[in-house]
């Protein structure tokens, strides 16, 4: 003989409530014979409900042993259990228990979700199949409506439509007919005995005698224990149509291929279920998520704005001219100590001052800082007291990174022959030329005009062949659109025998700026018998010093954009766990259904990352238009900055989608948990 389906034997069932203990079976011992009709009978609060929830796997016994077709419980992990619920027990229970947010068709093939025949092939036979149970049970033409425009008959067919998809060996039926009227119930118990007639296993609880008479056998429970087991045969007839054949599934293959398309079946099924769950609270989703949105658009924001304030920066200030490091001799320290060191000048322009620049050229380019003291200039309509500046090459112009606005620079033949031509900085042509004189409308002004240098170390006449454009000085030379520039030989020329105390220094790329210059002033010292002193201007350092400011400001930024992020995370949590204890039945439902732990985890989890990422990538898109709109807004207000740059900040980007995920995963974790940690029993009885 095959042994029966279930068997109890001295089941005993304890709970605790309340800080109180409860026993709700006291020692139930029967048998339900595969193909049997059978009724549990009892009053409320007997057992009956707990002893549907062992038969149907839901609950273990705390004493006592139970066994499934010959096979004890305790060798099955919850898995197996769950698995076993999903393909051979069909549950229908008295409140309907469909879920909502799904239509029909979908309430009806919501055990497949979790099923391991998941998949496109297999989907497609089961909708067949929902198709025929629609039409079995007068259900046609329902199938895309949703549970709310249905009546109280149809909802519960629905549920038995659902109970029967996986074509389960058992059906378990928790007061079918309790929330129906008179007519509604014959139609369900009709169903029922069809059911029956068909060869499957029925188990029916109730606690009206009419209902159970419609039953093979019946068992009566009264407070926690089987008081009595008497058999009674039904002599009605089925009212429904005869059984028609429905479609089966092949049987499993263990696979790693099909344990992949599982998963990736599970996958698609609880991102649709997140995604329904979410569009039904929209706008609670989409408070929940603020919190999040302002965080990583915080990080991406500052991202960009980094980078754009980064490349102003650099294109601003970091010039040659400030790379730029300057070796002066340094009056307020030097002291001369005696006659001979009092007779050191400096390097000598013509003898000393080229062995000083080869030693150091591979380090940089060493140049003197030539520049005469206050001169009257003067024009034929004007004057004023500057400098003139010497100029040691072609490539000191190009390194200022100042174009012209009219003229040319020095030719190398200018350069080193020492002709008196001279380049004026901006702000000289306002003082040295009326504003109303007549040649200021010619194009070429005031090129190939000429001006005299009078009362300094210099002594001539300088023909004009340019004129800069302003420059930026708040890092570097801070005279520089003051002064007018000549070529160092025209200078030396007009100034006799001439010894450098002052040097400019541009060191290569590899080259620390600091380290050098600290190599220059000690060279130098040593050449004055360690007698002078001499110190150095760094404007790079300046410059450093700002950047170091503006990443304080970034971190600062970043910091209130991190603690954004854990508030939306936390809220984000929050809403999940509000979730799970809203949902507290549907999880009992998912999980009589068949679905795992892991099942009921990815689907709150799915949700999550879902309202993470959408947060997160609407952060992104946003972030993306403010910080190109603040490129080009830069690009149009700042000239120098020429043309307008896209700001796609792509690790920016990755940074902000990664980071939503994670919050997602991070902070949907504990919800998820512990909706997969809840027993299916309790879920099930909760309001």
């Amino acid at each position: 003989m095959n042994p029966p389906c279930v068997e109890l034997r001295n089941v005993r069932f304890t709970y605790a409530s309340a800080g109180q203990t409860f026993r709700a079976l006291k020692g139930v011992s029967c048998c339900i014979e595969e193909g049997e009709f059978v009724a549990i009978v009892g009053p409320s609060g007997s057992g009956k409900s707990t002893l549907l929830n062992i038969i149907g796997l839901l609950s273990r016994p705390t004493e006592g042993e139970m066994f499934i077709s010959g096979k004890p419980l305790s060798s099955f992990n919850e898995d197996e259990l769950a698995e076993l619920r999903n393909t051979s027990l069909g549950f229908v229970f008295q409140s309907f228990s469909l879920v909502a947010r799904l239509n029909v068709l979908e309430n009806i093939l919501l055990p497949l979700t979790f099923s391991r025949d998941g998949g496109s092939e297999v989907s497609a036979k089961y909708h067949a199949r929902a198709h025929e149970l629609l039409g079995r049970f007068h259900l046609d033409g329902l199938a895309l409506r949703y549970p709310s425009e249905l009546s109280g008959g149809q909802k519960q067919r629905v549920a038995i439509c659902r109970a029967l998809v996986m074509d389960p060996k058992i059906i378990l039926a928790d007061e079918p007919t309790g929330a129906l009227d008179s007519i509604n119930s014959r139609e369900v118990l009709a169903a029922l005995r069809q059911l029956h007639a068909e060869g499957r296993t029925i188990v029916l609880i109730t606690h009206d005698a009419d209902i159970a008479s419609a039953a093979q056998r019946t068992i009566l429970i009264r407070d926690g224990r089987d008081v009595s087991s008497p058999e009674k045969i039904s002599d009605a007839e089925p009212s429904l149509p005869p059984a028609i054949e429905l479609p089966t599934v092949e049987g499993r293959q263990e696979t790693h291929l099909n344990k992949w398309n599982q998963r990736l079946w599970v996958f698609r099924q609880s991102l649709t279920l997140a995604g329904r769950s979410l569009k039904t609270h929209r706008l609670r989703s989409a408070l929940t998520g603020v919190g999040l949105f302002i965080g990583i658009l915080s990080l991406i924001v500052i991202d960009g704005l980094g980078e754009i304030v980064g490349n102003a920066f650099n294109k601003l200030f970091f010039t040659s001219s400030v790379r730029k490091a300057y070796i002066y001799l340094d009056d307020g320290e030097g002291r001369f100590h005696g006659r001979r060191s009092s007779q050191w000048r400096g390097l000598h322009a013509q003898e000393e001052f080229p062995k000083f620049a080869k030693n150091f050229e591979k380090k940089g380019i060493v140049r003197p800082f030539l520049r005469t003291s206050t001169c009257q200039i003067k024009t034929e309509t004007g004057e004023f007291r500057s400098r003139l500046v010497g100029v040691s090459d072609p490539e000191e112009f190009l390194e200022m990174e100042a174009p012209l606005s009219v003229g040319r620079f020095p030719t190398s033949g200018e350069f080193f022959g020492g002709t008196p031509v001279a380049v004026l900085g901006s702000d000289t042509v306002e003082v040295l030329f009326d504003k109303r004189d007549p040649r200021r409308r010619e194009p070429y002004f005031p090129v190939g005009t000429r001006l005299t240098a009078d009362n300094c170390n210099t002594l001539g006449t300088f023909t004009v062949i340019g004129v800069m454009k302003k420059r930026d000085t708040s890092f570097g030379n801070r005279d520089a659109n003051d002064v007018i520039y000549s070529p160092n030989q025209a200078l030396l020329n007009r100034m006799g025998p001439t010894f450098y105390t002052w040097f400019s220094v541009l060191p290569h790329a590899d080259v620390d700026t600091k380290h050098l210059t600290r190599e220059l002033t000690t060279y130098l010292s040593l050449q004055s018998g360690g007698r002078l002193s001499f110190a150095s201007s760094v404007p790079a350092d300046m410059l450093d010093r700002v950047r170091g400011f503006l990443r304080i400001i970034q971190a600062i930024v970043g910091f209130i954009g991190g603690l954004c992020l854990f508030v939306g995370g936390i809220g984000i949590m929050n809403m999940m766990l509000v979730t799970v204890a809203e949902r507290t039945r549907e999880i009992g439902l998912l999980k009589s259904l068949g679905a795992r732990q892991a099942h009921v985890r990815s689907y709150i989890l799915t949700e999550a990352i879902l309202l993470s990422s959408f947060a997160g990538c609407t952060a992104l898109i946003f972030g993306f238009f403010v910080n190109n709109g603040f490129s080009l807004a830069v690009s149009w207000t700042v000239p120098l900055l020429k043309e307008f740059r896209w700001v796609i900040a792509p690790w920016g980007l990755i940074a902000g989608a990664l980071v939503s995920v994670l919050c997602g995963v991070g902070f949907g974790a504990l919800p998820a948990s512990r909706a997969a940690a809840m027993d299916p029993a309790d879920c099930l009885r909760s309001e």
